[in-house]
């Protein structure tokens, strides 16, 4: 059975068209499957109120004082499932 697309005339009728197939394009570089690492300098956050149990993440350096502080306060808030 062929592709049929419908379509409508006005809003009165309804035909069927057969599709027609085209060829594919290459995607776009900026789409294409590659992976790129990049490397960001992390800093190592305890978020342990026990000096004796460590549980340490990695957030990023180059974080604002207020972001930092705001990030570090979430992580402590949900440490059970973030460490």
């Amino acid at each position: 059975m062929e592709n049929e697309c419908a379509h409508t005339n006005e809003g009165t009728s309804m035909t069927l068209e057969p599709l027609t197939l085209q060829e594919a394009l290459p995607a776009p570089r900026c789409m294409q499957d590659e992976s790129t690492a990049i490397a960001e300098e992390m800093e190592t956050v305890n978020l342990s109120d026990d000096p004796v149990i460590q549980k340490h993440v990695l957030i990023s350096k180059h974080l604002t004082p207020e972001e930092r502080n705001h990030l570090i306060s979430l992580l402590k808030e949900f440490k059970d499932v973030f460490a």
